[in-house]
């Protein structure tokens, strides 16, 4: 090969930066890499610290994109708006840019909705405000019980006690049984209300039992994500919730010279049926995407993916938090974790997914998982 290849990263979370970081370093045959990560924001996020900012219990959760990210990657602060797969070209809203290999690593974000929430760094800080222009005794509802719902009600009882919180999900806690009733006492204690019914998106109305009642002061929503339209915009292949549908190897079929990772991604067959929306799969996935372009650039055949879990954990407020043991297709083992020691193991996680990005960004090629190329917890 001779003249220099051009990898353009679109999006920038745990994903996107994994994966630019780890092909930064490569040098596949005689040609020189570049890479472009395509990102809107002026900071990385923690996006699993948002709900902490949400609640008002930490100030931010961005990092100096120079802690993260290699210093040969080129950043375009910019939105893409379109792929042009055939010309090879990527339209965003302050122009557009040519790739030679793309990595698509946009991410999730919220479904419609006009309620607050903490999925990203702006709806974090809205949602904080909101939170703080609160009247004691104020009611508040987290629509949706899932790991983000229990974390923004548990940081927020902490942070605001003041208030009265109730949880809203059709189906109660989703937590595996294996760790439901550690979860529900401690949300007992903050004094945290569990009730089953469903949350307008749009009024926030509640309907429980039968009967609707008007929306609290303040409700969160927290109940399910979406992708962004870019991929099915472009005319690429997605499934029926918009994700961008990769073969075992990250591979778009038919677009040989795009590769997918993160939220934004179906991995099709049995080597992506345990994957979830998580910063857990995604670093690995990001790291994968990387080395199936380095691959293909050396004339080598790509691998499948063969990623697992070990714990699910979540962050109960105060230092607390709950560590639930899995199988690597995510079914939870019987063995759990709660209480101060599980919470300490949630903010170690929370540190080591930075610390994986800035050791990538360092010694490209070096993230490694203890179970091959997996990311142990999520």
């Amino acid at each position: 090969m001779s003249g220099t290849v051009r990898v353009v990263v679109v999006g920038g979370g745990y994903a996107g930066v994994m994966a630019a970081n780890r092909a930064a370093g490569g040098t596949p045959g005689t040609a020189p890499v570049e890479v472009v990560l395509l990102d809107p924001g002026t900071q990385f996020t923690e996006r699993i610290r948002l709900h902490q900012v949400g609640a008002g219990g930490r100030n931010t959760a961005g990092v100096d994109w120079a802690e993260v990210l290699h210093p040969q990657v080129r950043r375009m602060q910019a939105r893409a708006l379109s792929i042009d797969s055939g010309n090879r070209r990527i339209r965003g809203d302050h122009g557009s840019v040519r790739f030679d290999w793309l990595v698509y690593a946009v991410g999730s974000g919220e479904q419609p909705t006009a309620l607050l929430s903490v999925t990203n760094r702006a709806a974090a800080g809205s949602t904080r405000e909101a939170i703080a222009g609160l009247a004691p005794g104020s009611a508040v509802t987290v629509a949706g019980a899932g790991p983000t719902g229990v974390e923004v009600a548990s940081a927020l009882a902490v942070a605001r006690p003041d208030l009265l919180i109730t949880i809203v999900a059709p189906s109660g806690l989703a937590h595996p049984v294996t760790g439901r009733h550690a979860v529900a006492r401690r949300l007992q204690h903050l004094k945290i209300s569990v009730e089953e019914g469903v949350v307008d998106p749009v009024t926030g109305t509640i309907t429980s039992g039968g009967h609707s009642r008007p929306s609290a002061a303040a409700t969160i929503w927290t109940a399910g994500l979406a992708v962004p339209s870019l991929a099915s915009d472009s005319g690429l292949p997605v499934d029926g919730d918009g994700r961008l549908l990769v073969d075992a190897t990250l591979t778009v079929p038919g677009h040989e010279r795009i590769i997918g990772a993160g939220d934004a991604v179906c991995v099709t067959g049995a080597a992506g049926a345990h994957l979830r929306a998580s910063c857990a799969a995604a670093i690995p996935m990001g790291a994968h995407a990387a080395d199936t372009v380095l691959a293909r650039l050396s004339g080598v055949a790509p691998s499948a993916i063969d990623i697992g879990y070990l714990a699910q954990c979540l962050d109960l407020g105060a230092g607390r938090g709950h560590l639930q043991l899995v199988h690597p297709d995510d079914a939870p083992r019987v063995v759990a974790l709660s209480g101060r020691s599980a919470g300490w193991a949630k903010e170690q996680i929370c540190r080591m997914t930075v610390a994986w990005l800035a050791r990538e960004a360092r010694r490209p090629g070096s993230f490694r998982g203890p179970t091959g190329p997996a990311v142990p917890v999520g």
